[in-house]
């Protein structure tokens, strides 16, 4: 099930990462790729153990539900597999799915009321009827269980990876380009993130779970003590700014870069001094992998999944207190040995993460559960 890909956000690049990894390592299994809009059709084709399909339906539910069992069944599916966290729950084979943070019982007021609700409500029902789960760290497997009645012995923890073009760049004509074509600062510290609901369809409502307003709170308490600016890359990020309050003169020697593509960010991460992320509620964070397979010295929050990803690779702050992270980002910005310090740290942490087990314990679980 392929609809979460359509989504511009940490999904999209873990489940395209994902599946483009279980189609290199599978050479005994055909896999139908069932997409819900045009956008990534086809995306997959030089594979040949790959068949893609557009199905349509109004609206998200019923593509789940309807759509995909039909097609599922049409085509003689052994298992139904969605990367992300919701499942078919009428099927004529079993059915397997990703699993995230339950974000809609730890912080409701993030989430628009229809979206809460009806998480709350299916959210466990799609977790009894998969036959197996592929949580993205096991801090969500924890979170779960405070809030899902259900024993979760069923699961393989299923870290993504970056794309191998997250990595350290040594031409420095392709970091000029960068520079130039983004109006660089010569010096900055560097946030991607997130303030919408790319999952909802047409919400236009914020998300401040990300957390950015933070970071730039700890920015303007620092910018007059050092030379380096704040470049924050999004869509919408200093409309939500305005919108939670800040005023414009807050914003001052902040560039924002709206969305930027997945690919043109290792050349951000290599030419930033500090990478922060001070999400409330981070169930893995791929911007966090993607960092440190840059050597970006990096200051994460401590809550979530944070610890648990970078492992004593970044600084880690408190997400509810600008002071600290003002304090630890100026730390690291006037301590050279520090930053390479953490640059080591980083690049050696993000070998942990690879596609190649990834893929091959996801392969192994589903076509178990095939099996049976």
């Amino acid at each position: 099930m392929m609809r979460a890909m359509d989504q511009d956000s940490g999904h999209q690049a873990i489940i395209m990462g994902l599946v483009e990894n279980l189609l290199k390592f599978d050479g005994e299994n055909t896999y139908l790729l069932l997409y819900r809009t045009k956008k990534f059709l086809g995306r997959f084709s030089d594979f040949p153990n790959a068949q893609e399909k557009l199905i349509t339906a109004p609206h998200k539910f019923l593509w789940d539900q309807v759509a995909v069992p039909y097609h599922a069944w049409k085509e003689g599916a052994d298992v139904i597999y969605n990367p992300k966290f919701s499942i078919p729950l009428i099927t004529h084979c079993p059915a397997v799915m990703g699993l995230h943070e339950p974000a809609w019982w730890a912080w409701p007021e993030h989430y628009e009321w229809f979206d809460r609700n009806y998480m709350k409500l299916m959210l466990p029902i799609y977790i009894r009827k998969a036959k197996h789960l592929f949580p993205i760290s096991q801090f969500v497997v924890d979170e779960c269980k405070k809030y899902i009645n259900y024993p979760f012995n069923n699961v393989t923890i299923s870290y993504p990876a970056p794309k191998p073009y997250f990595r350290r760049i040594k031409d420095q004509s392709v970091l000029a380009s960068t520079k130039e074509k983004f109006s660089l600062p010569e010096k900055f510290i560097l946030s991607v993130t997130r303030v919408d609901h790319p999952g909802l369809d047409k919400s236009d409502s914020f998300f401040p779970g990300k957390n950015p307003q933070t970071t730039v709170k700890a920015f303007i308490d620092i910018r007059n003590k050092n030379s380096h600016r704040l470049v924050i890359a999004g869509r919408r990020v200093r409309e939500f700014l305005l919108w939670y309050g800040f005023a414009k003169e807050d914003l001052e020697e902040i560039h924002f870069l709206d969305f930027v593509p997945h690919e043109e960010l290792p050349a951000l991460l290599n030419l930033a001094d500090l990478f922060v992320l001070p999400s409330f509620y981070e169930s893995y964070a791929m911007a966090l992998v993607e960092a440190m397979s840059c050597g970006c010295p990096m200051i994460v929050s401590q809550t979530g999944a944070c610890p648990e990803i970078t492992a004593g690779a970044a600084l880690l702050a408190d997400p509810d207190s600008p002071d600290d992270f003002a304090d630890k980002m100026l730390t690291v910005l006037s301590d050279k040995h520090l930053q390479a310090e953490l640059r080591k740290k980083s690049l050696k942490r993000a070998q942990f993460f690879t596609w190649e087990r990834t893929a091959q314990d996801t392969i192994n679980q589903i076509t178990a559960v095939a099996a049976k």
